[in-house]
C-alpha cells in the first residue's frame, strides 16, 4: 500500500496525518510525565518478617504475648508479624521449609536448626529458663541414681534432651533398656502431666510451666535443674538486606522485656488465655529470667555473652556426640552480636516508649 492509498484509508477513518502525530508526542508526553512523578529515593517496601513463636513456653510466652497486644512493634518501625506454635520442632520445619522468617526457641531446637541449615543467625537472647528434672509421685525417687531402671519420658528435640542426656552421663548412667539404665521415651510437652499421672514413665525432664504444673497437681516433685537459655534466630540474609529491620525488632524486644516486668498480671493473663493454662498456677512458676526484676529500661538486657556462647557451644558438642545432630555447628559462625549492640545503644540513647505503648485485647 503506497503513502496516497494509506492517506486515503486514514482520512476515511477520520484520522488524519497531524492527529495521528499529535497523539503519539501525546503519548511520550505522558510516559515521561510518569517517569518523573516517580521519587528517585522511593523507599522500598518492608521486607517480610514472620517471627514463630511457642505458646505454651513461659516466659517466653509472656514477652511474645506483649509483642502481639501491644503497639511495640509499631513503635520502633518493625514490620514484624508473629505466628503460635506449640513446640520448638514444628516451628524449626516451618523455618525449613520457608514459611517463617524468624523463630524464638531454647537453645537446642535452635542449634537443631543452624544444624540442617547455615541460612540462621542468633541475633539476641529470648529469656533464661531452667529444665527441670520431674519425678513421678510415690517412686521414691530423689535424685539420677534413683533413675536405673527407670522410664524418663522428655520431648526428644527439645531443650529438655540433651539436658537428660548429659546429667544421665555425669552420674554414669546408660541410656537404654535393662535394671542398670534409664530408658528415654519420647512424650511431647502436652503429654507429660497424663504419662506421670497414669505412670507410664516415672520421671519427666521438662520446662516451665509444666514443671509447676505437674507438682501442683501432685503428679510429681522436681529434684533437679539446670539454666539454658533462648534465641531470637533469623535469617542470613536479613541480617544482611535489611539490619535496620532487625535492630527494630531487637528495640521491640527489648521494650517487650520491659512491658513484662512492669505488667505482669496482664502479660501472664494474654498467655493463659493463649496456652490454656490455669492462670492461678502461673503465679507458682520458677522464672530465672533477670529481665522480669528491670524498674527501668536500662536494667533490661538480650545481649548474647559470652558466657551465653559457651553454654550454646557446649550444647551443641554435646547434641553432636549423642548423635541428637548429624554435623557440629559451630556457635560463633551462626550468631551477630553486632545488631543487638546497636539496638541497645540507640534505644538507652533514645529511651524508652513506654507511655506511648496501646494495648488491643482482641488479638
Amino acid at each position: 500500500m503506497d503513502w496516497n492509498v494509506k492517506s486515503n484509508v486514514m482520512k476515511e477513518r477520520g484520522i488524519s496525518n497531524w492527529c495521528l502525530f499529535g497523539l503519539c508526542a501525546a503519548v511520550a508526553i505522558m510516559l515521561a510525565s510518569c517517569d518523573r512523578e516517580k521519587p528517585s529515593g522511593a523507599k522500598a517496601p518492608p521486607p517480610r518478617i514472620v517471627i514463630g513463636y511457642q505458646t505454651a513456653w513461659a516466659t517466653a510466652g509472656q514477652l511474645m504475648e506483649t509483642l502481639v497486644h501491644t503497639s511495640i512493634p509499631k513503635l520502633y518501625g518493625s514490620s514484624a508479624t508473629f505466628r503460635t506454635f506449640l513446640f520448638g520442632p514444628d516451628m524449626n520445619e516451618a523455618a525449613v521449609g520457608g514459611n517463617i522468617d524468624g523463630t524464638t526457641t531454647g537453645v537446642v531446637p535452635t542449634v537443631n536448626l543452624m544444624a540442617v541449615s547455615d541460612d540462621w543467625v542468633g541475633v539476641c537472647r529470648l529469656i533464661d529458663f531452667p529444665c527441670t528434672m520431674v519425678a513421678r509421685t510415690g517412686t521414691g525417687i530423689t535424685n539420677f541414681a534413683g533413675l536405673k531402671g527407670r522410664k524418663v519420658g522428655v520431648p526428644f528435640g527439645s531443650g529438655a534432651h540433651p539436658y537428660i542426656v548429659q546429667r544421665l552421663r555425669e552420674n554414669n548412667l546408660p541410656i537404654g533398656t535393662g535394671p542398670d539404665s534409664v530408658d528415654l521415651v519420647n512424650v511431647s510437652p502436652a503429654e507429660s502431666a497424663t504419662a506421670l499421672q497414669q505412670g507410664s514413665v516415672d520421671a519427666i525432664a521438662t520446662w516451665e510451666p509444666n514443671a509447676t504444673i505437674v507438682e501442683r497437681k501432685g503428679f510429681g516433685k522436681p529434684f533437679d535443674d539446670k539454666r539454658y537459655i533462648g534465641l531470637l534466630t533469623v535469617r542470613k540474609s536479613l541480617v544482611e538486606q535489611h539490619p535496620d529491620e532487625v535492630v527494630a525488632l531487637i528495640k521491640s524486644m527489648m521494650e517487650a522485656n520491659f512491658y513484662v516486668a512492669q505488667h505482669r498480671e496482664q502479660t501472664d493473663e494474654w498467655f493463659a488465655k493463649r496456652s490454656n493454662f490455669d492462670r492461678e498456677l502461673l503465679k507458682k512458676i520458677r522464672v530465672i529470667e533477670p529481665n522480669l526484676k528491670a524498674t527501668r529500661i536500662e536494667e533490661v538486657s538480650v545481649q548474647i555473652t559470652t558466657e551465653d556462647m559457651k553454654l550454646c557451644q557446649e550444647v551443641a558438642d554435646q547434641m553432636f556426640a549423642s548423635g541428637l545432630i548429624k554435623r557440629q555447628v559451630k556457635i560463633a559462625d551462626h550468631v551477630n552480636v553486632a545488631l543487638e549492640r546497636r539496638a541497645s545503644e540507640e534505644l538507652l540513647k533514645a529511651g524508652a516508649k513506654a507511655a506511648s505503648v496501646l494495648v488491643s485485647e482482641t488479638k
